[in-house]
């Protein structure tokens, strides 16, 4: 009991989860009650949908993972641009020359 209470002030601290595998070869999962209760309530959103409904729901999940998708590899080429240029000790370089307007 007392590495139980020390698995459980981890999972407090960090968030985690813990797997276990019990002496009959079940695997169980701790979980926070919220984390648990997400889960719970996301598959129930899809008990009662229609099949179109259902497939509705998966496309627009899909979409949405795209686009988050997109948005990193975005994001991964911005920082991989900006760590190149500082790589290759390249900065904005300006000159300023005179205009005729200074007679």
């Amino acid at each position: 009991m007392k590495n139980f209470k020390r698995i459980l002030e981890i999972i407090r601290k960090t968030g985690d989860r813990f797997i276990f595998e019990d002496e009959g070869g079940q695997i169980f999962v701790i979980l926070d009650i919220d984390d648990y209760e997400g889960i719970v309530l996301q598959n129930s959103q899809v008990n009662g949908l229609s099949e179109q409904e259902l497939l509705n729901k998966i496309n627009k999940d899909i979409a949405v993972w795209r686009d988050l998708q997109n948005v990193r590899e975005l994001d991964d080429d911005w920082q991989n641009l900006a760590e190149d240029k500082e790589k290759d000790g390249l900065e904005d370089q300006y000159y300023l020359e005179p205009t005729d307007d200074e007679e």
